[in-house]
């Protein structure tokens, strides 16, 4: 695996009136100097969160604060799980988000969960007012303006609980005037510029399904939330729809909408095909097969094994091994991103357990077979087994 460290987005400190460290804002950035405008606040908010919990907590764990982040609207009337402690984060409602009755009741229902919100670049407008009802943070891009003018405003929109930071602070002057006028924080160019934190990025296609797997495998799976995050990937979704009209599954009537697919197939094969299909894309076809003959002997050994293991969650535990061959990503932070029960953790990062044991038995078949290493002492079962395996992969691609 290639493993350059990548610009994978950039923090600002957020200070006090003392001066101290209050809270950290996480910007998104990228080496080819794509901005969020550029790839869409959607995508930008999908890499951001998923760079964030799979790797850079641990970067930022250093400012032992709370992290600002955006969020585009799509996401916030989403309600899609956030997977991060909301004692850690503030979501940023940035000004391009229209604060229509929805988007109100969506805020209204993040908060009930225990996250708290800033508004960005708040530009003072009634059309504000429910939501500044809802924040705990405004922030002023205080840049160029009138602090007397401000100062007014910002007694017109006070409230009780709220704090006010000024952005875009970039000399002492800015800031004594802001600090007299009563703000709370203060960020921008005076303090500090944003730094780049840097590691290793996961690509779209390995974004899209850690994504959509950890839908899948929470605790409560939301069927809405699903079928929502399998029709904003094209791809995916033909060919979900080839193969539930395959014959394998095909019914008297034609299926022609995602819900009908979700359906038909069910949780469980969904995880599976879904799996299947995010592997024959992000991999080359020599990469792709070697993994899901992986997967699948897994299973075939599962359904053979006395242990009581599961052949739908060794065949996951199969796919999932494959994580950095797949997507240029260390396991464990791929597998981090998924809510996953912990005996499959554990068998995926320790081999230990029944899926563990048979992930290791299924791994060492397939290195021996590739390296031709020690042939005459490998089980003919398991040369038999694996066989068996390769063919049932070759009749599934078959119907992608």
């Amino acid at each position: 695996m290639d493993t350059t460290e990548t610009v994978l987005l950039a923090a600002q400190p957020i200070y006090d009136r003392d001066n101290a460290l209050s809270a950290v804002e996480l910007l998104y950035r990228r080496n080819d100097q794509l901005t969020a405008a550029d790839v869409g606040d959607s995508q930008a908010t999908s890499e951001l969160l998923f760079n964030l919990c799979t790797g850079i907590t641990e970067q930022t764990d250093h400012y032992h604060s709370p992290a600002f982040i955006n969020v585009s609207g799509d996401f916030l009337l989403s309600q899609q799980f956030l997977p991060i402690d909301p004692d850690r984060v503030v979501i940023e409602l940035v000004e391009r988000i229209k604060p229509s009755a929805n988007v109100v009741e969506s805020v209204r229902q993040w908060r009930r969960k225990g996250f708290r919100f800033a508004l960005d670049d708040f530009e003072f407008e009634d059309t504000w007012e429910a939501l500044v009802d809802l924040a705990d943070i405004v922030k002023v891009d205080v840049l160029g303006g009138d602090p007397a003018a401000i100062a007014r405003q910002r007694e017109r929109f006070d409230r009780p609980h709220l704090q006010w930071l000024a952005e875009r602070v970039e000399d002492m002057t800015t800031h004594d005037e802001y600090h007299s006028a009563g703000f709370d924080l203060f960020q921008g160019y005076f303090y500090a510029r944003p730094t780049s934190i840097t590691g290793e990025r996961l690509n779209a296609t390995g974004v899209q399904a850690a994504h959509l797997l950890g839908l899948m495998f929470s605790e409560d799976p939301d069927v809405e939330a699903i079928i929502e995050a399998i029709s904003t990937d094209p791809g995916l979704a033909v060919s979900l729809l080839r193969v539930v009209n395959s014959p394998l599954y095909r019914a008297t009537n034609e299926l022609t909408s995602i819900r009908d697919v979700v359906l038909r197939l069910g949780l469980d094969n969904l995880r599976r095909w879904v799996m299947l299909i995010s592997v024959v894309g992000a991999a080359s076809p020599g990469a792709s097969r070697m993994i899901l003959t992986r997967a699948q002997m897994c299973s075939l050994l599962a359904a053979r094994s006395r242990s009581g293991a599961s052949p739908d969650q060794a065949l996951l535990a199969g796919l999932l091994s494959g994580a950095e061959s797949l997507f240029g990503v260390d396991q464990s932070t791929f597998i981090g991103a998924l809510q996953l029960d912990s005996p499959l953790r554990d068998a995926l990062l320790s081999r230990t357990g029944p899926i563990g044991r048979i992930l290791h038995i299924a791994i060492n078949t397939e290195y021996r077979l590739a390296s031709r290493v020690q042939l005459e002492q490998l089980d003919p079962r398991l040369l038999k087994l694996y066989k068996n395996a390769a063919d049932q992969v070759q009749a599934l691609l078959n119907e992608l």
